[in-house]
């Protein structure tokens, strides 16, 4: 099997969900010669998926060794630093993401998200502000498969709520409605 091969069968297996297969066939690839940052992308983000986040991280760093333009590696290694609790280092993969790819509206609720779990309320307003008329469009595609976004959104929601840091938080109430909308789709 040649490595085009390789790479087809590791695709397949991970959009059938068969995510432990999917990783070893993006390995085999990989030792095999298969572009190096389509293979690290995809299985870190099988990795992800598994809850391997310093693999994941591993994965995700050679992917942007390999394509320093990738605001999807970018991406992605943002949401393991979410996992991990580096707030910080996520705003700044969000940002690197959103430099690479302005209108990436996932990355900037993400970075929204990271902003507002260390306290930074008005860059986090700024961004949540920005993306909500996507997420009002559109609820579902704004739908986290791992679950950390949500999470840490719920986090900032009890963070503000019927505190005095609200005020730091400048939505207005039909804003912080359409994240509870969201929050609470399932």
């Amino acid at each position: 099997m040649d490595t085009q091969d390789l790479l087809r069968k590791a695709q397949i297996l991970f959009a059938e969900g068969k995510d432990k297969e999917s990783i070893e066939a993006f390995t085999e690839a990989l030792e095999a010669g298969a572009d190096p940052y389509l293979s690290h992308l995809s299985r870190g983000v099988g990795y992800v998926k598994t809850n391997d986040i310093d693999k994941a991280l591993s994965d995700f760093n050679e992917a942007i060794a390999a394509n320093s333009q990738s605001a999807r590696a970018y991406f992605f290694r943002g949401i393991v630093y979410m996992m991990k609790s580096e707030f910080e280092n996520a705003v700044a993969d969000f940002t690197s993401a959103l430099r690479h790819k302005s209108d990436y509206g996932m990355a900037k609720f993400c970075r929204a998200v990271s902003n507002a779990r260390i306290g930074k309320f008005e860059e986090s307003s700024e961004d949540m502000r920005s993306v909500l008329p996507q997420m009002e469009t559109n609820l579902q595609s704004f739908a986290d498969t791992y679950g950390i976004v949500r999470t840490e959104m719920w986090k900032v929601m009890a963070q503000i709520s019927g505190d005095a840091r609200t005020s730091a938080f400048s939505l207005s109430e039909n804003e912080l409605d359409t994240l509870k909308k969201w929050l609470d789709e399932e």
